[in-house]
């Protein structure tokens, strides 16, 4: 998040430890496009083998690479029901640029809109100086004098009464752009002179970009006969322990993109942080519309939780009256559905709220 005062300066990253949960409801022979789960429309391929890692290991790995125009990138690892995974995906390179692009804003954009906002403000005023009366007033008698003066102050104060409404309308219109650049860049008003990550328009940005990969895990959980929650326990075991763990800077060369990697970057790029994989597996889970998501930000750390009846010790938060499992999704810890990290376990012992966001 941003103080706008400090508007070029940092933005205060979500960054720490993350791991998952799942939402138990059989998954029905549905068509990618009719909302209730997948159906595997083609017959299992490379693209979703839930194999062994080469050599027999059950270690997490990650095999990226560029082939051509795409993107190919392969992760390994075990899933929380000890299934040994292996799923793959390829991303159009020109998608993948487009979802860096698009994603940040560049302290020139404001700045060029600073130099706008300063230039009609002058513009207005010195047109209010034209027009208004200024300087002597001379008349023949003192009535004469004093009707002139009167005149002139009633054609001062409606000029300034048009300058202060156009004024108005100016901070009004500039206050209106800078949201506009701030949402285009996927950033949105957190509250009084404060920006932050705009977690849920990123997440739905990036779902129909990530479809690929979600139709690998269709695949693995058409072979296996999962449950929706061990489909949703895979996507976290990769996010959690195949894409490694790295704090993202808070700008990328002259972009300030607040610590936060669009999920295509994060899944060719391999890594990510707290937020940026809550991102990608809400982004993958998105595919499935019967599946309901929330983000959980507390200082310093986001996570994600998925809607189901939460078992015994689980930890889970309540939102319009239904229940969500925590996902904690930075890893490398791999956590048990509704486990969650030491950080967020004292922030649920302190009774403070957390601030959730519908994915």
């Amino acid at each position: 998040m941003l103080a706008l005062a400090a508007v070029y300066g940092a933005l205060a990253a979500d960054a720490w430890l993350c791991s998952s949960a799942f939402a138990a409801k059989r998954l029905r022979p549905m068509s990618l496009d009719g909302g209730g789960g997948f159906s595997p429309a083609e017959e299992p391929s490379a693209q979703a083998d839930a194999s062994p890692a080469p050599g027999g290991g059950r270690s997490p790995y990650q095999n990226i690479h560029q082939l051509g125009k795409d993107y190919r990138v392969e992760y390994g690892f075990e899933n929380f029901n000890k299934d040994y995974l292996k799923t793959t995906a390829s991303f159009d390179v020109n998608a993948v640029a487009a979802s860096i692009r698009e994603f940040g804003f560049r302290e020139h954009d404001l700045e060029i809109l600073d130099r706008w906002y300063q230039e009609v403000q002058d513009n207005a005023i010195n047109r209010a100086k034209r027009l208004s009366i200024s300087g002597r007033v001379s008349a023949a008698n003192q009535a004469e004098l004093a009707e002139k003066l009167e005149e002139a102050k009633s054609h001062n104060a409606d000029i300034q009464a048009r300058l202060d409404a156009e004024l108005k309308d100016l901070a009004q219109e500039y206050r209106r752009r800078r949201q506009e650049v701030y949402s285009r860049a996927g950033f949105r008003y957190k509250g009084k002179n404060v920006i932050e990550v705009d977690i849920p328009a990123l997440v739905s940005r990036s779902a129909p970009r990530v479809r690929s990969l979600a139709e690998a895990f269709a695949r693995i959980a058409a072979q296996r006969s999962y449950e929706s929650e061990d489909l949703v326990g895979a996507v976290a075991s990769m996010a959690q322990t195949a894409m490694r763990y790295e704090e993202v800077d808070l700008r990328d060369g002259a972009r300030v993109d607040g610590g936060v990697l669009p999920p295509l970057k994060a899944l060719v790029m391999g890594q990510g942080d707290c937020d940026t994989k809550s991102a990608v597996i809400a982004s993958v889970l998105k595919n499935w519309p019967n599946l309901r998501m929330v983000g959980l930000e507390i200082p310093d750390h986001y996570l994600m939780a998925v809607h189901r009846i939460p078992r015994r010790g689980e930890a889970y938060v309540e939102f319009q009256g239904l229940p969500y499992v925590m996902i904690e999704a930075a890893g490398p810890a791999w956590l048990a559905p509704g486990s969650v990290g030491e950080y967020t376990e004292n922030f649920i012992q302190s009774g403070k709220d957390f601030q959730i966001q519908q994915l």
